[in-house]
């Protein structure tokens, strides 16, 4: 039984069909899968518009079949999304896992834990005198706004105070 017969979709199928390979029987029975698939005709007609592109250069070496290589037309537009983030996950897992290899380099994992909390420690420290410093530099500054404010206050609340008792007295 063939992949159209079971209604399912195979991608290989399909870039045969772009780049002229399959028999015509083959042929006839994929094009009728397209016709009733929107998701193999779109990826058909992509792999069309890829060979129409790459045959607008000229090449000195002739190409064998309209496709750029099979195995990159068969591991790119054909997987899910899922399944290339996941692929990226593990990925990143595995480079992380090699770089922490490489930088303990048979260290003790507990001596390496210690340093980093102590890298940690010593961060956290810098921050807290950074910002000590810059609150005592900015101290003298804050007390003579405050200062100045609550004198300006005081003055606001005399004039109030002495037009309210001047009102009441005429």
């Amino acid at each position: 039984m063939n992949p159209e017969e079971r209604g399912c979709c195979e991608p290989e199928l399909i870039f045969e069909l772009a780049d002229g390979g399959l028999d015509p029987e083959r042929r006839r029975a994929v094009q009728n899968h397209l016709e009733s698939c929107p998701e193999c005709r779109e990826l058909y007609e992509r792999e069309l518009g890829l060979n129409a592109f790459l045959d607008s250069f000229e090449l000195s070496v002739p190409r064998r079949s309209g496709a750029v290589s099979r195995g990159v037309a068969m591991a790119l537009p054909t997987r899910p999304i899922k399944a290339r983030l996941l692929w990226s996950l593990l990925a990143g897992a595995l480079l992380t896992v090699a770089l922490l290899a490489l930088e303990l380099n048979g260290t003790n994992l507990v001596v390496s834990a210690m340093g980093a909390l102590g890298m940690l420690w010593s961060f956290a420290e810098g921050f807290a005198d950074a910002l000590q410093n810059a609150l005592t530099a900015a101290a003298t500054p804050l007390l003579a706004a405050l200062a100045v404010g609550a004198g300006l206050d005081l003055l606001i609340a005399v004039a109030v105070f002495s037009a309210a008792r001047r009102a009441r007295r005429a």
